[in-house]
């Protein structure tokens, strides 16, 4: 998903499992009609997809864009005079927030097919990093190209008073997209073994040293 809004100097950067499609779905109520608002599936009631196709009919802008490339089609200078914003979450609780999904979700699993255990899907390693989605690699380093990165747990205090800075006033997060798929809980935080949360914890290394959050405390 991408979100971009000229009259309020805002761009919204998807990353995986932190109410990405809720956001969207509410924020694009609250925007203009020459706003950029990407399709999502499955659809959400009051969202409105608008602006994302190119000259050619086709989509410019797609669900899941990183900033670098939303940066390449509005320009460099225009995206960095912008608000730049996205989520992240605590590693473990999104891997199994997309565990759910890939278990419980129609979409994702419409024959039933996906029956791993939560073990496998550890064992596995294909967690939801979007660290790339929000950053690019200078000289060797990966740097943030957002000016907020929000933590997940703090949405509801965080996000409005932001958005009210720049002219969207009284904003409520009240979309909840996706979230039956989290209500067959097959594993919670505390079924998570030591090994298991520091094989995560590895693999989000480079988004837990950009965001600089201590999940831990």
């Amino acid at each position: 998903m991408a979100l971009v809004s000229f009259r309020h100097g805002l761009v919204f950067v998807k990353t995986a499992k932190t109410a990405g499609t809720s956001i969207e779905t509410d924020l694009s109520q609250r925007l203009e009609e020459a706003a950029i608002v990407t399709p999502i599936l499955p659809p959400e009631p009051g969202h409105v997809a608008r602006n994302y196709l190119g000259p050619d009919g086709t989509p410019a802008f797609q669900n899941h864009m990183p900033a670098t490339q939303i940066r390449a089609l509005i320009g460099a200078d225009r995206f960095d005079s912008m608000t730049r914003i996205c989520v992240e979450r605590e590693p473990v609780e999104k891997c199994i927030s997309q565990f759910h999904l890939l278990r419980n979700s129609p979409l994702h699993n419409p024959d039933g097919s996906y029956r791993k255990s939560w073990d496998a899907y550890v064992e596995d390693g294909k967690f939801p990093n979007s660290v790339a989605a929000y950053t690019e690699i200078c000289d060797g380093v990966r740097v943030s190209l957002m000016t907020h990165i929000l933590r997940y747990d703090r949405l509801a205090q965080d996000l409005p008073p932001l958005l009210d800075k720049l002219g969207i006033p009284d904003f409520v997060l009240r979309s909840r997209a996706k979230a039956d798929y989290s209500r067959n809980v097959l594993v919670t935080p505390a079924d998570v073994s030591p090994a298991q949360r520091a094989r995560i914890y590895n693999a989000f290394r480079d988004s837990l040293r950009v965001c600089g959050f201590d999940w831990q405390a």
